[in-house]
């Protein structure tokens, strides 16, 4: 299984997992999406799963706002776990 983590603006992250079935947000009882606070607090939820890739995706408006063009797509990292 792979986790996509989305930084969200307002200090919040989403996650996606991605796996054979496709991708998939993670949500809560009442299907709202989940709101981590940290990377460890997604850490500290996902510690039993084996996770083969986790990448950080930066979405941001700041280009636009600037005036520039948002061609560039968001930020992507990948982070070691």
């Amino acid at each position: 299984m792979n986790l996509q983590i989305l930084s969200l603006e307002g200090q919040f992250y989403l996650v996606r997992t991605v796996d054979e079935s496709g991708s998939h947000l993670l949500t809560d009882r009442r299907n709202n999406p989940y709101r981590f606070h940290c990377l460890e607090e997604i850490r500290d939820h996902f510690g039993r799963h084996k996770l083969e890739e986790v990448w950080l995706e930066q979405h941001t408006p700041y280009e636009e706002m600037c005036g520039l063009s948002d061609d560039t797509g968001p930020l992507k990292i990948k982070l070691s776990w």
